[in-house]
């Protein structure tokens, strides 16, 4: 974007338009967007017909100016909605993933569409592999999963968020 469509967008009016669609409270607390979402539940913000941007990465402009190039900007409150610029903060996008898996918000287990176990599959699966009444290979047809799959399960190198059986 050049600077004459950066000057039309931050233009007084623009940003008028922009804080009238922001719950502004204490200095503490979220502000959240009152005003249209995109499907990820981000605010959406028009900046040009046609056009949007999502409504935290404006605040975070407006405030500090503008985010380098191919960096995301945080929410240290994980509220989707929030534009409190002192909530926001610029990272990479392996910054921005190690912050979501750190506080358990990516899809993992059962939760990940591409998963063909759930996790009483691996709770029994454990189970049975250390109280000795399957082999690893007996897991592998029973479950329709590759040996690779069952080994990293019943030693604990995946599914991680499950107790290893006792």
């Amino acid at each position: 974007m050049n600077d004459i469509e950066k000057q039309k967008i931050y233009s007084p009016k623009r940003i008028k338009s922009y804080w009238k669609k922001v719950e502004v409270t204490e200095d503490e607390d979220c502000w959240e967007w009152n005003a249209g979402t995109q499907s990820k539940g981000y605010g959406s913000f028009g900046i040009a017909p046609g056009k949007t941007a999502l409504a935290h990465r404006v605040a975070y402009e407006l405030r500090n100016g503008e985010i380098p190039e191919g960096m995301c900007v945080m929410h240290t409150c994980d509220n989707r909605l929030c534009c409190n610029p002192a909530h926001l903060k610029v990272g990479s996008i392996a910054d921005n993933n190690r912050d979501m898996i750190s506080k358990h918000r990516h899809a993992f287990g059962e939760k990940n569409g591409k998963s063909k176990l759930t996790d009483l599959d691996v709770i029994n699966m454990r189970s049975d592999y250390w109280d000795g009444e399957q082999t690893i290979e007996e897991l592998t047809e029973r479950y329709e999963v590759c040996t690779t799959t069952v080994r990293t399960v019943v030693k604990g190198k995946s599914w991680k968020h499950l107790p290893l059986a006792e």
